[in-house]
């Protein structure tokens, strides 16, 4: 037969996701020998023996003529609320067909469209490794299934040439064999990423720690649908703040339930708290809005929000007036302009309330307490008083050392939180706390750390922003610590630091980059933090670095070649080679070639120094690495 695939959302509107039905049913038709193709226009829908159309959204149109015709077969939410019948087994759980899409790409292109609206045509995966959610919200188009289960196994969607996979998964998290499908996209060694969003409502420490560590495409994606869920989504969102850093986005869902100034407090609300937490709020507009006579407010909050360049630099009337400051007639006033003085003329204690608030000042987390390290505490976190807890009962003998050695080095434990002062920490000053783990450090050799590092499951993972990149060993390590504690500066921004170290005959571009690299590896070794006041990284003396300055030279040195085992890539390695002969290179590989070559000298250079201090049962481990 002669097979037509008619992608409705594409015509009508233009879409920048690829139909993943389409594509099965394309891939299933060509495998029984039919020859197959993308129609791009209704009037071709007569020559082909049978046609499938498919449509996501309701709003794209599609001529009556067409559904009406014998050799034309519907499906999708676009039509059905429920999607419509189901795939047949065989189609649902066949290859996609990734390149029914290419001829029109290749066009689009060559026509002069940019390459990267295409990206999710060319580069990805696509597929559901579950399917279903128990939640049933009544606006969403999924409820044929009353929990969720187990779909399809990756290989049954993986093209190895892809670089990344996304999947659409309707509530992963809310499947109980969640980390066994982990375990399977991490084995491709591929970055993926949820694009429905996950639950953060169904977040949990082992599921937050998890999802932290894997290499995710993107940003992480949940969603804040209902105001009523604040509590429960503040207790998440500093859950996961404890464990990741990356970008994070919350769809807010709005215009549903009503269309009013109501319904507005309830998107700023959420907004302020999503700033809170320095996550990004993405704006979901039930369709409903476009009847509310605050259309333009809706709108215009989309633009804000949807648009991170803007939210994290402008208050909603800043953005408002600048794109006041943009419109070509100056004696009228822009749809943004016009919509923020309308609704605060209406409402001026809402716009009191919310139009000036900035996410640089809203944002808590917007300090982090350094480079490498697993999350930023806050001085009301839970977690920072349970590590305050924990670094106390050490130093009285309840905690043994190896598990406080084997938390601090997985980053599970943190010596910063010790900085707050709460009743928690009246027993001991950080600089006693610091002072005792120096020792316990010196007392426990380097063998018996890897080893505990180990056992560790939950190791961070090994990227390029946390590979070194240096040019002096001792101007990273006991260059800014001196600099720390000798200036008298609280704060010392990445110029000053690299005109402190070696800056004198640099200008200010070379000085700001030789102080940034060498400062990033002192906070991977503990002994500095990165600190982000006003979006602008500055440098300080972390809790360890002032009790490592006034070691002698020769604990120093010793302290180095334990610290330099919190590195990620260093922990890789040490841990890969306790069992296999490998390279270094293997630890470097998503890397560019240019900069393999850069890093790799420097990561090998901390390898020989760790080498020099090691005892004799390190041997074998380092014999087993090709470089050394």
């Amino acid at each position: 037969m002669n097979i037509g695939i008619i992608d409705a959302d594409l015509i009508d509107n233009g879409t920048r996701h690829p139909n993943l039905a389409l594509m099965k049913i394309s891939g299933y038709y060509k495998n029984q020998g039919n020859k197959v193709g993308l129609v791009t226009q209704y009037e071709d829908v007569h020559s082909y023996d049978k046609v499938f159309v498919s449509k996501v959204f309701t709003f794209t149109e599609v001529p009556d003529w067409v559904v009406a015709c014998p050799n034309v077969t519907i499906g999708g939410t676009g039509f059905f609320s429920d999607g419509g019948e189901s795939l047949a087994y065989e189609i649902e759980h066949h290859m996609p067909d990734y390149s029914l899409y290419n001829e029109y790409v290749n066009q689009q292109i060559a026509e002069g469209k940019n390459s990267n609206k295409f990206t999710d045509y060319l580069n990805y995966s696509i597929g559901f490794t579950t399917r279903g959610c128990f939640r049933k919200c009544e606006f969403c188009v999924n409820k044929k299934y009353d929990r969720a289960a187990i779909h399809s196994p990756i290989k049954e969607f993986i093209d190895e040439n892809r670089p990344a996979i996304y999947l659409w998964d309707d509530n992963f998290l809310a499947y109980s064999g969640w980390e066994k499908v982990l375990d399977e996209l991490e084995s491709t060694n591929k970055p993926f990423q949820f694009r429905q969003g996950l639950d953060i409502r169904l977040l949990t420490e082992r599921n937050a720690k998890r999802l932290s560590k894997t290499k995710y495409h993107g940003d992480f994606i949940f969603a804040f649908d209902h105001i009523e869920d604040r509590d429960l989504i503040e207790k998440k969102l500093k859950l996961w703040r404890r464990y990741s850093t990356k970008t994070t986005k919350l769809y807010v869902f709005c215009a549903y339930e009503s269309q009013d100034e109501i319904d507005i407090i309830k998107v700023f609300e959420r907004i302020k708290i999503l700033m809170k937490y320095g996550c990004l709020p993405y704006i979901m507009r039930y369709e409903s809005y476009k009847t509310s006579q605050y259309r333009g407010i809706y709108t215009q909050l989309a633009r804000w929000c949807n648009q991170p360049q803007f939210l994290k630099k402008k208050s909603f009337r800043q953005f408002c007036v600048a794109n006041q400051a943009y419109h070509k007639n100056k004696e009228t006033n822009c749809s943004a302009y016009q919509s923020m003085i309308e609704f605060e003329k209406d409402f001026p204690s809402i716009a009191t309330e919310y139009f000036d608030m900035r996410y640089d000042k809203q944002n808590e987390y917007v300090t982090s307490l350094g480079f490498g390290r697993k999350y930023p505490h806050k001085p009301d976190c839970d977690t920072c008083q349970v590590g305050q807890k924990t670094w106390l009962n050490a130093v009285n003998g309840i905690t043994d050392e190896k598990t406080i050695i084997r938390s601090y080095f997985a980053k599970d434990l943190d010596m910063q939180c010790l900085e707050y002062k709460n009743k928690l920490c009246i027993e001991k000053t950080p600089e006693q706390i610091a002072a005792w783990f120096c020792e316990a450090l010196l007392s426990t050799n380097i063998f018996s750390i890897i080893n505990l590092i180990a056992e560790t499951e939950d190791r961070d993972s090994v990227e390029p922003s946390n590979i070194p990149q240096y040019s002096n060993f001792d101007d990273a390590t006991n260059g800014v610590a001196r600099i720390l504690i000798e200036s008298g500066e609280k704060n010392i921004t990445y110029e000053k630091m690299g005109y402190y170290l070696n800056g004198k005959q640099r200008n200010d571009v070379a000085n700001r980059k030789y102080g940034e690299n060498h400062a990033k590896l002192a906070t991977l070794l503990d002994i500095a933090i990165i600190n982000f006041p006003n979006n602008s990284a500055v440098i300080s003396s972390s809790v360890l670095g002032k009790i490592y300055y006034n070691l002698t030279k020769e604990k120093r040195e010793l302290i180095l070649a334990r610290l330099a085992l919190r590195i990620p890539v260093i922990q890789s390695i040490l841990i890969d080679a306790m069992n296999n002969r490998i390279s270094v290179d293997k630890h470097l590989k998503h890397l560019s070639i240019q900069t393999q070559k850069r890093r790799k000298t420097n990561v090998v250079a901390i390898l020989e120094y760790i080498k020099k201090y090691a005892e004799q049962d390190m041997d074998y481990i380092l014999k087993n690495i090709e470089e050394m």
